[in-house]
């Protein structure tokens, strides 16, 4: 099983674009294998995400990345997510974890 944190400053200018694209998301992706995925904003500062995401199997997330660049196109290089996305940010970073048992 794998965890992903994904903590991200969006842009206040982009919030709301932002807000609509999560929501697409969380529709929209496939969920086979996914055990939770959420989107989580602060309650005191707006622009400050937590995603916490948990898979089933490496293979189950890289399905969930592949369909996300369908939806929203390519990344940067070097990036990890499409571009449509990380344009949003004004940081972001993705931590994985295995899950003890």
């Amino acid at each position: 099983m794998i965890t992903v944190m994904v903590h991200a400053t969006v842009k206040q200018e982009l919030l709301e674009e932002y807000l609509e694209l999560i929501k697409r998301l969380s529709k929209e992706t496939t969920k086979k294998g996914c055990i939770s995925y959420s989107f989580n904003q602060n309650r005191e500062d707006p622009t400050d995400f937590v995603l916490y995401e948990q898979w089933q199997s490496q293979t189950d997330l890289e399905t969930h990345i592949s369909e996300l660049f369908m939806l929203l196109g390519p990344a940067r290089p070097g990036d990890l997510v499409p571009e449509q996305l990380m344009k949003l940010y004004q940081k972001a970073a993705a931590v994985f974890y295995d899950v003890i048992e």
